[in-house]
C-alpha cells in the first residue's frame, strides 16, 4: 500500500472518531429541557444543522473506505490496526480528564462548589455579569439540573447549592426523604423549612451588604446542632476601625432589623446566635441574641456591639517601652528622582532634616503620597517610604517624631475631611501600623452613642508619657460642651510609646 493510501485510511478513521463523539455529544444535549444545554448559543436548528453536517461527512468517510479498500490486499488487518489506533485516541482523551467535563469548564464556566456528585458552576459572560447553575454527574458526564439559580450573590448561590445536597425537594426531583432516611415526612418538612429560613437570611443580608451599605461581606459554613439541617452560614462583615464604629452599628442593627422582619427569632434562633466582625487587625465573633430574643430594641443592641468593638479595637497587649533610636538621614544614591516640590506636611528634626509626605499620585478625588527626606541645604528629597498610609488614599494632615527619635505618628484625613486616620512609626517612618484609640462615647437626646473626636491633631511626649489631642470634624462635628462652653476636643494618654491609647476627658 503507498503513502498516499495509508493517509487516506488514517485520516478517514480519525474523522470518523470525531464524527462520532460529536454526534454522541450533540444528541446528549438534543436530548435534555431547553434550559439544560451545555452551550446556551447552540440553539435547537444549529445543533440538528451540526448533526446533519456530521452525518454527511460519516457518508463522505464511507465512500472514501469502499474506494481504498478495494485495491487492499488484506482490509481486515488494515480496518482492525485503524480501529485499534481509534481507540487508543479515544482511551487518551478521556483519560485526560474526561473531556465533556473540560468542554464546559473551561468554555462554559467554572466549578465554585463540589458535594457528592453536585456541583455548583459559575458562568461568566466576559462583560462582568455571571450566572450560577446546578449540574450533577454521572459517570462523566454532566447534566445542568433544571432549576437556574440565575445571576444571584455567590453566597445566595452557594446557599441554594447546599440545599440541593442536602435534599431539599423542588423542580430537581431528588427525593427528601430518600435523602434524610426518613419516610414520616416530618423531619422532610423541617428541613425545607429550615432551609427556607437559611436562605432568606441570606438574600437579605445580601441586599444590605454590600448593595445598601457599602461594606465587605463574606460566609462561613459552620455545624449546628440546634436545626436539622446540620449547619449555618455565618456571616463576616467588615469594620474599618475607631473612626467606623457609629456607622458600623448603626449598619448593624438596622440589617438585623431587616432579617428579624423577614425570619423572626423565634422561627430560626439558630441564624441570630454569631456574627463575625472583622476589624482592622483582629475578628472575632459576637451574639446578637440577648439583645433580640426578647424583641428587637435598637439602643441596648446598638451600645452592646458599640461596646464590642470599642473594647476589641483598643485591647491588643503589646509590650511597654522600648528604647527607639535617633532619626538617620540615609541617602544610599539608588532612589529614583522626585521633583523639588513642596511636602503638604513636614517635620524638621533639630539637625535640619525635613521629613515631608510628597504627593505622588490622585485619584478619585484622594491623594497618595510617599515619605521624603531632605537634608538641610538640600532640594532633592531621598525616599524612606513609597506607601506610609499602606494604600489608603486622603489628605496628609501632619507628621511628627517625638525628641527625634524614630518614634513617630501621622494624620490622614479622608472622606472629605469628615474621618481621619492615626498612623504610627518606630523605625523613622521606614513602616507605619494604623492606631485605633478609644471612643469618648458621647450619649445624644435620642439615646445614640458615638465618638465625636474622630480627627487626630496631635500627639506629643510629657512627664513620661505620650498624650494625644483629638478634634471634630471641621464639617460635621456640631457636639458641643455647655460645661465648657464650646466645641471641644478629646485629650487621649498612652503608657505604651502610642500603641494604644486611653480617652481622659474633654477640653
Amino acid at each position: 500500500m503507498d503513502k498516499g493510501k495509508k493517509w487516506i485510511i488514517i485520516s478517514s478513521v480519525l474523522m470518523g472518531i470525531l464524527c462520532a463523539l460529536t454526534i454522541f455529544f450533540v444528541v446528549l444535549k438534543q436530548g435534555e429541557t431547553d434550559i439544560r444545554k451545555l452551550h446556551r448559543w447552540c440553539n435547537d436548528a444549529g445543533m440538528w444543522l451540526v448533526v446533519i453536517w456530521q452525518i454527511v461527512l460519516v457518508i463522505i468517510c464511507a465512500i472514501i473506505w469502499i474506494k481504498v479498500l478495494k485495491d487492499v490486499a488484506n482490509p481486515g488487518k488494515t480496518i482492525l490496526r485503524c480501529a485499534s489506533l481509534g481507540v487508543t485516541c479515544l482511551a487518551i482523551i478521556f483519560l485526560a480528564g474526561s473531556w465533556l467535563y473540560l468542554a464546559f469548564d473551561y468554555n462554559y464556566g467554572h466549578v465554585v462548589l463540589q458535594k457528592s456528585n453536585l456541583y455548583l458552576i459559575k458562568t461568566e459572560d466576559g462583560y462582568g455579569g455571571c450566572d450560577y447553575s446546578v449540574w450533577s454527574k454521572s459517570s462523566f458526564f454532566y447534566r445542568r439540573l433544571e432549576h437556574d439559580i440565575g445571576d444571584s450573590a455567590d453566597s445566595v448561590a452557594e446557599g441554594i447549592f447546599y440545599s440541593y445536597v442536602n435534599g431539599f425537594k423542588d423542580n430537581t426531583g431528588v427525593d427528601i426523604t430518600a435523602a434524610t432516611g426518613d419516610d414520616s415526612g416530618e423531619i422532610s418538612e423541617q428541613i425545607k423549612k429550615e432551609y427556607q429560613y437559611l436562605n432568606d437570611f441570606i438574600a437579605v443580608t445580601e441586599d444590605t451588604f454590600p448593595e445598601r451599605f457599602q461594606r465587605g461581606l463574606y460566609w462561613q459554613e459552620k455545624a449546628c446542632t440546634e436545626n436539622s439541617i446540620g449547619r449555618v452560614q455565618v456571616p463576616i462583615i467588615d469594620e474599618n476601625g475607631m473612626q467606623d464604629m457609629t456607622w458600623f452599628c448603626e449598619n448593624i442593627c438596622q440589617w438585623l432589623e431587616s432579617c428579624l422582619e423577614r425570619v423572626p427569632y423565634e422561627d430560626a434562633p439558630w441564624l441570630y446566635k454569631e456574627i463575625v466582625f472583622a476589624m482592622p487587625s483582629i475578628s472575632d465573633s459576637f451574639d446578637p441574641s440577648p439583645y433580640i430574643s426578647v424583641g428587637y430594641d435598637h439602643d441596648p443592641l446598638y451600645e452592646a456591639i458599640y461596646d464590642f468593638v470599642d473594647k476589641k479595637l483598643t485591647s491588643a497587649d503589646y509590650p511597654k517601652h522600648k528604647a527607639y533610636g535617633m532619626l538617620e538621614f540615609v541617602d544610599d544614591g539608588s532612589d529614583e528622582f522626585f521633583p523639588s516640590v513642596e511636602p503638604e506636611c513636614s517635620y524638621t528634626t533639630k539637625d535640619g532634616v525635613t521629613y515631608g509626605m510628597l504627593l505622588v499620585d490622585r485619584a478619585g478625588g484622594s491623594s497618595y503620597y510617599s515619605l521624603v527626606a531632605y537634608q538641610k541645604g538640600e532640594k532633592t528629597p531621598v525616599m524612606v517610604n513609597r506607601d506610609p498610609y499602606n494604600g489608603f488614599g486622603g489628605q496628609a494632615e501632619w507628621i511628627t517624631f517625638i525628641d527625634d527619635s524614630n518614634l513617630g505618628f501621622s494624620c490622614l484625613s479622608y472622606n472629605g475631611g469628615d474621618d481621619a486616620l492615626l498612623y504610627r512609626t518606630e523605625d523613622g517612618g521606614k513602616s507605619f501600623t494604623q492606631i485605633n484609640y478609644p471612643s469618648a462615647k458621647v450619649k445624644l437626646s435620642d439615646g445614640t452613642i458615638y465618638n465625636p473626636f474622630v480627627i487626630p491633631e496631635k500627639v506629643w511626649l510629657e512627664d513620661g508619657s505620650l498624650y494625644m489631642l483629638a478634634g471634630q470634624s471641621p464639617w460635621s462635628g456640631d457636639y458641643y460642651s455647655e460645661e465648657l462652653g464650646k466645641h471641644p476636643s478629646g485629650l487621649y494618654v498612652s503608657h505604651d510609646d502610642g500603641m494604644s491609647f486611653e480617652y481622659v476627658g474633654e477640653q
